[in-house]
């Protein structure tokens, strides 16, 4: 800890005053609780390869598992048929290849899309399970939280942190850093629980992220005959 802001926050205590927390201090934890999360997370996220029925490559994107009893990722529903940014200026993503945290690859078929999107949750079906269950949590306006993804052509897991601006019931709204290859990546609380996936308002380098509500991937899940979140 800085000396001087330890006398600073000492002399506030003698005046009967609050003490404050240094800004640097505060950086490391969350840089260390970043770190803790990451190390958590990397072995539950998944790269998504899409391609066309006739091979052609039709994104990246990202995805996770999330149970220890059955071998189902969850992504984003719009990245079935996805067909580019903007929409109609690719080929379809119509197959799916999966590689996992240890650099195994296969070939994942989809086990179920929320029609229209709502909510924006895929289940897609590989032959791992997850090392952990993921749990869920409700997270309020202000929160600091956690997103998790793969960067276009970068196969190492990427995190970026920042803080929820909105908690809206059908659809949740972070500031953070996310490129388009984070959609349909996990976002989790300081404890590591599930607060939502990723579902749009990306760009190149998106400050605004939307997200599908754990509470909804949840549901979506019991509905599918999956099991929920622990």
């Amino acid at each position: 800890m800085d000396p001087s802001w330890s006398l600073y926050n000492m002399a506030r205590l003698q005046r009967g005053l609050d003490a404050f927390a240094n800004p640097a201090d505060l950086a490391h934890a969350t840089e260390l609780r970043g770190k803790q999360l990451y190390e958590r997370m990397c072995p539950l996220l998944v790269k998504i390869y899409a391609r066309s029925q006739d091979g052609q490559p039709a994104g990246e994107f990202s995805g996770f598992l999330y149970s220890s009893s059955c071998d189902s990722i969850i992504s984003a529903a719009h990245i079935v048929g996805h067909t580019g940014n903007p929409p109609g200026s690719g080929p379809p993503a119509e197959l799916f290849k999966a590689r996992y945290f240890d650099g195994f690859e296969e070939d994942v078929e989809v086990l179920k899309s929320a029609p229209n999107n709502l909510p924006d949750v895929a289940i897609l079906r590989g032959s791992r399970r997850a090392p952990r269950s993921l749990g869920g949590m409700l997270c309020s306006k202000g929160e600091t939280v956690y997103a998790f993804g793969f960067s276009l052509s970068v196969i190492a897991p990427c995190i970026s942190n920042g803080v929820l601006s909105n908690d809206g019931v059908a659809r949740m709204t972070i500031a953070i850093h996310a490129d388009s290859g984070y959609l349909g990546g996990p976002v989790v609380n300081v404890h590591g629980k599930l607060v939502g996936i990723i579902n749009g308002g990306l760009g190149t380098a998106a400050m605004q992220v939307v997200l599908t509500p754990g509470a909804d991937v949840h549901t979506f899940l019991l509905q599918s005959g999956q099991p929920g979140l622990a």
